[in-house]
């Protein structure tokens, strides 16, 4: 896609007089310091040539005439004569010691190889020029060069160094009054800021532009403004803004016949009406463009409205004419040297031929197009580029690699994101909705796939208002830097990035053919078949990885440890939902038998529906569709099963889940009546191997409670005031400390460091944490919990304090998010923080959260389960199981308790009420959340 933009003023006055007459004539700037920048010369055109007729030597007469000419010729697009002209002029000022004349050429050679593309040679003129002008003490002069100095900065991506000298030219311009060069020079500093995609700023630079010009009166310079805040808003997704902004700017360069303005606001213009759907329109305006362009022999601005003509001619299907178009465009790009448009009719032209099925060749001219993009620093174009390359892999069925270019995408994009925050809400939202077709396509992808934590994140970065209305007591902490590659993609994703680095070195070189060509050539060929093996090594991998998880347990051969686990556990049953790309098995086992049963659900289906419950369940609103959402997936895993449940006369649940079953919390499951809880216990085991059933949790006397916590905020989270009340109530500190279940001690805040967690939870059977934690999807070496000084413990430290893990039996993590984990993204990570707790040799049992828990229910739920343990005649599982009823039906610890000695399952509310609206707390958000992992015994 096209985007253009600049501005152009006179630089000389022509003013033809009578033959006969006399006049006095004089220039002068706006301050003193500008009178030395002009150059009266009176010229004799009647014979047909360009002769000086005031009194002057040979050689000042013979450089002013090519001094005029190199104008002359610039002006019409002959920069080569132009050059030629000024560098002869330059001889002559030399030769003349004219210094002024001198610094002036040595500036305009600059411009010409500005326009030629070659902003470093035109550096190295503008700096020689610079060097004279501060000898001369001219600041208005040094104003305008560095203004030019900046432009050539940008035009190579070095926006630090544009604005940098921008600044310098401002603070001149300033200095001396001169209103329209600030004007200028506050454009151009926001044109530097709009390609770092640093919009806030972007804006506040072109509205003081604007300012200034309307100020002056100078309708030129408001007319650049004008058509730069034009588009930008529509680069930030502000179509109607947009339109009225180009709209204003168009009467105005009409009104003052500046044809080069007008062609490039109908640019604006068509490109506005393309992204709102309205070909026809946008073509009309490339048209116009098109024919402006060609009057006024303004080869980019032609070239720019092919472009367009390509693209919307692409989107009306006819792919043949959008083709001649976009070819005609990149002819004219690659003739004039404009390496960003040029770039875009390369993408135009991939996405065509995607269009078309060549797939082949729209990758060859996408990558092309992403080589450019990275090359100018094109964050915009890169983002967009890479998201396309990604759509003809997907419909190519290269499903694993699309994913990685799309996460490219979204990383690219997200960085554009973070320069944005200082917008208002209206412009942050308009911009999240020009890219959100790319979020939700990675977003599809994933859940294609079962990678449901990554497809939530990717839609978590989407969110325009918070999805998740948590309040500030929430522990909540998904990671805000963009979505990470797994391990198997961030291979693929180096290899790629080398050969497009590489790829620059090799368009440099082919430019000019230079000597080393040959030898770039190979090693070119060389990274592209290693990216090619890197590519298909990594297909193979993540395909036979989908039959490798080591957590999942095949039950077509029982295994000793599953037999041991059922015997453990009477009349409970073990459920593997095996989840293959077309369908879901059920597999069930209980003492003696094994069932299987097929559901036809796809596994993107599936996915789907798991990610929405997740969704509703983020707040403790849309009840009603969350039961609905939730009979559907009780409809998939339950249903099935419930006649063998009752024949075999089974009350505990035992999932051995797999893939995006593992993100579903089972308990919450609705059958139309009752939630899954309501008729049955429910436990989850990583596998039975590593599920060990020796033991039991001591009595309250004897099982000590290591308590620590968070309340106070620190940076980046917000305080837990609740969790004091928390583990108060849970552990008695002996002395004074008379309230609390178990024995043992707590520390809080300042005082639960690492090097305290170490050396204190050897000498405990239970360990509660509550506090915040956080984890990153696909990267479990990221994962932490927040320590109460605001330091992060890693799963790595976790790892390294094995040994003093042994003594523990329980692990209650009241936290957020601390059941997901994991390196797949795809369900196989679902025992993240909670597994490296669960290795052999350490805990048994893992309390855990799925997802953002609120702080207030939480302490209640928490509190409510260890007084349903400590009674001692409670299972583990079970007591979590009463402490979630408790708050489902708004009873006290005791009611459950002897509800539990009576086996009643069907207790109704106090009130009588219907479930749905007995109590604040009856919502599945408050109760629902935290899973039991390991030994429910």
């Amino acid at each position: 896609m096209t985007r253009s933009h600049d501005s152009i003023y006179n630089s000389f006055i022509e003013v033809n007089f009578p033959t006969d007459g006399s006049y006095m004539n004089w220039a002068s700037g706006s301050g003193t310091n500008y009178r030395r920048d002009y150059r009266l010369i009176a010229l004799d055109t009647a014979s047909g040539q360009i002769t000086p007729t005031l009194s002057e030597s040979a050689s000042e007469q013979t450089a002013n005439r090519l001094s005029l000419q190199g104008s002359q010729q610039y002006r019409s697009g002959q920069y080569h004569e132009a050059l030629r002209s000024w560098e002869t002029a330059l001889a002559l000022f030399r030769e003349l010691g004219d210094n002024a004349g001198v610094a002036s050429t040595l500036g305009s050679i600059g411009n010409v190889y500005v326009s030629l593309g070659d902003y470093e040679e035109a550096l190295n003129y503008y700096n020689q020029s610079l060097s004279i002008i501060h000898e001369i003490g001219n600041r208005a002069a040094e104003a305008t060069l560095l203004y030019s100095m900046g432009n050539a900065h940008r035009a190579l991506k070095q926006y630090e160094d544009a604005i940098d000298l921008h600044q310098q030219a401002l603070a001149i311009e300033r200095e001396i009054g001169n209103r329209a060069g600030e004007s200028d020079v506050l454009l151009a500093l926001g044109w530097s800021y709009s390609f770092r995609a640093q919009y806030y700023l972007a804006i506040n630079f072109f509205y003081k532009a604007m300012q200034v010009a309307q100020e002056i009166g100078n309708p030129s310079r408001k007319t650049s403004a004008l058509y730069a805040l034009g588009w930008i808003h529509d680069d930030l997704g502000q179509r109607q803004k947009a339109i009225g902004y180009y709209q204003e700017a168009l009467f105005i360069a009409r009104e003052n016949e500046n044809q080069y303005q007008e062609a490039f606001i109908l640019n604006g213009l068509a490109w506005v009406h393309s992204a709102l759907g309205e070909y026809h329109r946008s073509i009309d305006f490339f048209y116009e463009q098109l024919a402006i362009s060609q009057e006024i022999s303004n080869r980019r601005q032609e070239a720019n409205a092919l472009n367009g003509l390509g693209f919307v001619h692409t989107k009306l299907s006819q792919y043949r004419q959008a083709i001649q178009f976009s070819e005609q465009a990149l002819f004219i790009h690659r003739e004039v040297n404009d390496l960003r448009e040029e770039a875009y009719a390369l993408g135009d032209l991939g996405n065509t031929y995607a269009s078309l099925g060549e797939y082949q060749k729209a990758i060859d001219y996408l990558m092309d197009c992403l080589l450019i993009q990275r090359k100018i620093g094109n964050r915009w174009g890169e983002g967009i580029t890479l998201s396309s390359i990604a759509k003809v892999l997907s419909a190519q069925r290269q499903t694993e690699l699309a994913i990685v270019f799309l996460k490219a995408s979204v990383e690219v994009r997200e960085a554009i994101r973070s320069d944005i925050r200082g917008l208002n809400s209206e412009l942050q939202r308009s911009f999240v909705g020009t890219i959100a077709d790319d979020y939700r396509l990675l977003s599809d992808l994933l859940l294609e796939q079962g990678r449901i934590p990554e497809a939530q994140q990717v839609l978590e970065l989407l969110k325009i208002e918070e999805l998740r209305e948590f309040s500030n007591n929430t522990r909540a902490a998904w990671t805000s830097d963009g979505i990470a590659y797994t391990t198997l993609e961030q291979p693929v994703a180096d290899v790629h990035g080398d050969l497009i680095a590489f790829g620059q070195t090799l368009y440099e070189c082919e430019q000019t053919n230079c000597d080393q060509l040959n030898g770039l050539l190979e090693q070119h060929e060389q990274l592209t078949a290693q990216y090619d093996q890197q590519v298909t090594a990594f297909q193979s991998t993540v395909r036979d990885n989908r039959y490798d998880d080591s957590l999942f347990q095949n039950p077509d051969n029982l295994s000793g440890d599953a037999q041991k686990l059922l015997e453990a556990n009477p009349d409970s049953v073990l459920i593997y939902p095996f989840v293959t790309d077309d369908k879901l098995w059920l597999l069930y086992a209980t003492v003696g038998s094994v069932g299987s049963i097929e559901i036809e659900v796809s596994q993107g289906d599936l996915s789907k529906t798991v990610q929405r419950f997740g969704e509703l369940l983020q707040s403790g609103d849309h009840l009603a569709e969350l039961q609905a959402t939730s009979q559907q997936l009780h409809q998939w895993l339950i249903e099935p099963l419930e006649g063998a449940l009752q024949q075999n006369g089974v009350d505990h649940l035992i999932f051995v889940n797999d893939r995006v079953t593992r993100y579903i919390p089972m308990a919450a499951l609705f059958d139309g009546q009752s939630y899954l809880i309501e008729r049955y216990t429910v436990s989850t085991v990583l596998s039975p191997a590593l599920t060990d059933t020796t033991e039991s949790l001591e009595t309250a006397d004897t099982a000590n409670v290591l308590g620590l916590g968070l309340t106070q905020a620190v940076t980046g989270f917000d305080p837990l005031p609740a969790v004091e009340q928390e583990l108060d109530s849970i552990v008695r500190s002996g002395g004074a400390d008379t309230t609390g279940v178990y024995p043992g001690q707590v520390y809080l805040n300042e005082a639960f460091t690492l090097d305290q967690f170490k050396s204190s939870v050897a000498d405990y059977r239970v360990l509660h944490v509550a506090t915040h934690a956080a984890f990153v999807p696909g990267q479990p070496e990221a994962s932490y919990i927040v320590l109460g000084n605001g330091d992060r413990m890693q799963i790595t430290d976790i790892e390294t304090m094995e040994r003093r893990l042994r003594n523990l039996h329980l692990v209650v993590l009241s936290a957020c998010q601390t059941a997901l984990g994991g390196e797949g993204g795809d369900g196989t990570e679902i025992a993240g923080i909670s597994a490296y707790f669960l290795e052999a040799g350490r805990a048994e049992t893992v309390i855990a959260s799925l997802w953002s828990v609120s702080d207030d229910s939480t302490s209640l739920l928490m509190q409510r389960f260890y007084e349903l343990l400590a009674s001692g005649e409670l299972t583990k599982a079970e007591a979590l199981r009463q402490a979630q009823l408790s708050l489902l039906y708004d009873q006290d610890t005791e009611a459950r308790l002897t509800a539990a000695r009576n086996a009643s399952l069907t207790v109704q509310t106090l009130d009588g009420q219907p479930r749905s609206e007995a109590t604040d707390l009856a919502h599945p958000y408050h109760w629902a959340p935290f899973i039991l992992i390991g030994n429910g015994l």
